[in-house]
């Protein structure tokens, strides 16, 4: 792309003025009007009108398309490991999508609209087949990243938020995974099954934790009734802070530990002997990844439980029925460790268990 250089003008009072005119996508004059100039096209330095002409290009030294802010956007916003992960790899994956005609890494981030977020969703739903969860994952990471641009001013408008995609949208071919609740009864049998390793798996069914907050537990993390869970374990490595906390001073939350599990921990520790400082290792006496995890711990379960279950439905399983006992809302997102509505919007599911409570009220 060539670079334009002004237009030298003068207007009505012969004062020399520089104008800021430019040949954009398509083919047609346009005049850069920035903010910093008042929305004006017209200049009274030179240079200015070649920084308006150049911004408008992305020639600049500021980022200017999506692609160009993309590259560098998780290093100068920088978030939790996992998260920066999570996020460079959703959006790369439409990096290339070709929104009318041009690559979105090639769209100039302020010139893109809702439009333009509405032509990425179809082309996700009907072309690439994806579910709708894993649609809305990826415009929550655009949107994440827009809000940044907008920080750094290379957008006015995030295009990304406000955009809803229905569970049932006809034009998803793929249909999300559905989260299943298992009882306490299901969930300790399939940690039985487990054998050696059922103190790990009752973690997940008794305390509701994330896979990345097992992993990493020390044995100085359990005092007796108590789990403190402080940190995370990301392919082979431990972060300090949780999902929703990450390196601060007070970072973590404490949750309970019923009296079969602190039992049973009790016993993990004395066989682990005083030198391991991990709470659960590989046989090896290694931190454990989640690959070799799935593969020669959880499918090993699953097959010899015949119940398909799944970590994270562990979690979700705990936090309904706990719910359902009682538990103060506040109380229980604390040792979940949400904010109230984030708990009961993902992680409240019906139990049927108050149908005949129902019944009777009715007569």
């Amino acid at each position: 792309m060539r670079r334009e250089s002004p237009i030298k003008r003068r207007n009505p009072s012969v004062q020399v003025v520089w104008v800021a005119r430019y040949t954009g996508r398509d083919a047609k004059h346009h005049i850069a009007k920035p903010t910093w100039n008042r929305g004006k096209g017209t200049f009274t330095k030179k240079a200015d009108a070649q920084r308006a002409i150049d911004e408008a290009y992305g020639l600049s030294d500021r980022p200017d398309t999506l692609g160009d802010y993309f590259a560098t956007w998780t290093e100068r916003h920088p978030r939790a490991e996992r998260t920066n992960d999570t996020y460079n790899h959703r959006i790369s994956r439409v990096a290339d999508v070709e929104v009318e005609g041009i690559p979105l890494r090639d769209w100039p981030m302020h010139e893109l609209r809702r439009r333009h977020t509405l032509v990425l969703v179809d082309y996700m739903l009907a072309n690439e087949g994806r579910a709708t969860t894993g649609a809305v994952g990826i415009l929550r990471s655009l949107s994440a990243m827009a809000e940044d641009a907008i920080t750094d001013e290379v957008c006015d408008f995030n295009p990304f938020r406000g955009i809803r995609i229905r569970a049932n949208d006809p034009r998803a071919k793929k249909k999300p995974r559905p989260i299943r609740v298992f009882t306490f009864e299901e969930m300790h049998r399939f940690a039985k099954a487990a054998g050696r390793y059922e103190p790990v798996v009752r973690v997940f069914t008794d305390c509701g934790l994330r896979l990345g907050e097992v992993l990493p537990l020390r044995r100085e993390d359990f005092d007796g009734g108590m789990l403190q869970v402080r940190r995370t374990a990301h392919e082979g490595r431990i972060l300090d802070g949780t999902k929703t906390d990450h390196g601060e001073p007070d970072a973590g939350r404490v949750v309970p530990v019923p009296a079969t599990l602190a039992w049973m921990l009790e016993a993990q520790i004395n066989l682990n002997g005083p030198d391991c400082e991990l709470l659960f290792t590989t046989p090896r006496g290694r931190l454990w990844r989640e690959r070799t995890f799935y593969r020669d711990l959880w499918r090993p379960a699953q097959a010899a439980s015949g119940l398909d279950i799944r970590p994270h439905e562990c979690r979700h399983s705990y936090i309904t029925h706990m719910r359902a006992a009682g538990v103060n809302d506040a109380d229980l997102a604390e040792i979940a460790g949400h904010r109230v509505a984030t708990m009961l919007a993902r992680y409240t599911h019906p139990t049927e268990k108050s149908f005949g409570t129902v019944r009777n009220l009715l007569g």
